[in-house]
């Protein structure tokens, strides 16, 4: 937030609020691949039988069972990966915060 238009200060309250975004997206994306009623999504998910024998319904199924792979595939590496390292980074940038009265100061770093 800036102070006169000169100072740029840490507003901690907007700081929380993000991250418990990122935390309720977390936990709501790695959920959404849980049913309430046992099933999962993954490649094992079908649209169709197995032994489905009308051409349409058994590609129907294989295509469904392939993008429901895919989709676990990128939720688990988005909540296990890329997240967490996200809010990492979001504490890194706190303590940052933490350690000066002026943003607009700071210098930035490779």
């Amino acid at each position: 937030m800036a102070d006169n238009g000169t100072r740029v200060a840490f507003d901690r309250e907007q700081y929380k609020q993000v991250r418990a975004l990122v935390l309720d997206v977390e936990t709501t994306t790695d959920d959404a691949l849980y049913g309430a009623d046992g099933y999962s999504i993954s490649s094992d998910l079908r649209a169709q039988p197995v032994e489905a024998r009308w051409e349409v319904a058994a590609q129907v199924g294989t295509h469904v069972s392939a993008l429901a792979g895919r989709v676990r595939s990128f939720t688990e590496t988005f909540t296990e990966k890329t997240l967490p390292e996200f809010r990492d980074q979001l504490d890194k940038a706190e303590q940052l915060f933490e350690e000066t009265d002026d943003l607009s100061t700071l210098q930035a770093e490779a």
